[in-house]
């Protein structure tokens, strides 16, 4: 059976903020959203006082190219947008810098590979 695309995306953003925490970072949300914009993941790097704002894909091939292809300039405007409305509402990250990352969760050969890039967009 297969999964469906949200169990797929679901696993992906699980294995993701599992990554990130070992890693060192520390965990603050998950599926922010405000009207119709959304945030996958939110983190914290204490050490440098800079919240993160993470972008998700998953894929179980590379079928339709890479998982980071899909994070386009409207998809990045959009985050943008929601990481302003997430400190808005969360005012004790007003004084800390932000940052965009991605992390793209791919099956190759049977394995997760896990691929993290600070300040994608």
């Amino acid at each position: 059976m297969k999964n469906t695309k949200k169990e797929t995306g679901d696993f992906g953003e699980q294995t993701a903020k599992k990554f990130l925490i070992e890693n060192g970072y520390r965990f603050i949300a998950s599926n922010f959203s405000y009207h119709k914009l959304e945030i996958d993941l939110v983190f914290e790097d204490q050490k440098r006082n800079i919240v993160i704002f993470v972008e998700v894909k998953t894929r179980n091939s590379l079928r339709y190219g890479i998982p980071e292809s899909a994070i386009n300039k409207d998809k990045q405007k959009n985050i943008r947008a929601a990481s302003n409305y997430f400190i808005r509402f969360n005012r004790e990250f007003r004084l800390h810098e932000k940052r965009f990352d991605s992390v793209s969760v791919l099956m190759d050969n049977g394995d997760w590979n896990i691929n993290h890039i600070q300040n994608s967009f």
